[in-house]
């Protein structure tokens, strides 16, 4: 997934053979984050670990 108006990062990973899925992102200001916030995983299997201490 990348933002559809970054076409030259866009070329750079077709050209290393990546399959690009284009994504309109136009309101990322507006909400933070980025595609790591909105492909989170949202239920993983396995139980609640302590990753902090």
């Amino acid at each position: 997934m990348v933002n559809d108006a970054c076409r030259t990062l866009i070329r750079t990973l077709e050209d290393h053979k990546f399959a690009v899925v284009p994504v309109l992102h136009r309101h990322r200001r507006l909400f933070g984050g980025g595609f790591h916030c909105f492909t989170l995983d949202m239920v993983r299997a396995g139980g609640a670990e302590e990753y902090l201490g």
